[in-house]
């Protein structure tokens, strides 16, 4: 991760506090990979070190991928209240939300100064509030809106309420704060301001790799991966030419793969580790996640007798 313009980074001597691989086993620890608030922070710390400005700003990118297509969603099929006190009292909720608006201002350029006249652009940044009073006070005396009403208010809404899923500097600083104190995290040096006396905490992943103990009861019971295994269910149906195997028998699978390779992995990790962090001690963190992951496949292959009572129930 490249220093930003402007700054300076002073890296403390942390490198013996740094592993390549480490086996997580204690309970909370895992619980906390998979942690709505926690997990974008983890994620967001393999591209290297960072502030907590950074990290702010990349988490709040995220939550906003994963969040933003399932408002949308919502809100295609919202109905605006009809009651007039209920409506108004929801625009004046979202009406403080400001949208950031950019002009773009063009210079020409002397034909004397240059070969060719060429346009120069500088963006001059303003805040705009767009239900302002008045426009509320139109829109609750409307009977009927127009497409454009019906635009803005849904837009205006949608925005608001993904503003309220983002995180402030502070929540995210108490994450990391949490994260550092269960030994996920350390601190990783200080960035200075050029020029000034201020600085600013790096933060940084204990290990490129964290392997978690996990228990067989808790993977695949999600909503998420029930509404997965459904479309996979489908697909399967399709492809093989066979009834949809039952969501229930797709986990049953799943789960007995994933607890399988763990297993694996672990052991191979704890009885060879000097040999496996020789293996894979100048890759970075996609090369070895690449590499795990094409073992794994393998490995399954290798030992698909182990599944063939859970394959048959699907199938």
């Amino acid at each position: 991760m490249s220093t930003p313009e402007g700054f300076t980074d002073v890296p403390e001597d942390y490198d013996h506090l740094l592993k390549q691989v480490e086996i997580v086993k204690d309970r909370e620890k895992v619980e906390m990979f998979y942690d709505q608030g926690y997990w974008p922070i983890l994620a967001i710390l393999r591209e290297g070190r960072l502030s907590v400005r950074e990290i702010t700003v990349k988490s709040n990118q995220l939550i906003e991928k994963r969040e933003l297509p399932k408002l949308k969603e919502k809100l295609e099929n919202w109905v605006i209240p009809e009651d007039k006190d209920e409506l108004e009292n929801l625009l004046n909720k979202v009406s403080d939300w400001e949208i950031l608006q950019t002009k773009v201002k063009k210079t020409k350029v002397k034909k004397t100064e240059v070969k060719k006249t060429e346009v120069k652009e500088t963006e001059v940044k303003k805040y705009t509030r767009v239900l302002t009073e008045d426009k509320i006070s139109s829109l609750v005396k409307k009977d009927k809106f127009s497409k454009e009403d019906d635009k803005l208010i849904r837009a205006v809404l949608l925005l608001y309420k993904l503003d309220h899923h983002k995180k402030s500097d502070k929540t995210i600083y108490r994450y990391i704060n949490e994260l550092t104190q269960a030994g996920l995290l350390i601190k990783a040096g200080q960035r200075v301001i050029t020029g000034k006396t201020a600085t600013e905490t790096l933060y940084a992943r204990k290990a490129k790799i964290f392997l978690l103990r996990q228990q067989a009861h808790d993977t695949w019971k999600c909503d998420i991966c029930e509404a997965t295994l459904e479309k996979v269910g489908a697909l399967i149906g399709l492809s093989q030419k066979i009834d949809q195997p039952t969501v229930n028998s797709l986990a049953k699978l799943m789960s007995k793969i994933d607890m399988f390779h763990e297993e694996e992995q672990i052991r191979l990790f704890e009885q060879n580790e000097k040999k496996v962090l020789e293996i894979i001690k100048d890759c970075s963190f996609k090369e070895t996640t690449h590499i795990l992951e094409t073992f794994k496949i393998i490995y399954l292959m290798m030992n698909a007798q182990e599944f063939k009572e859970e394959l048959e129930d699907c199938c």
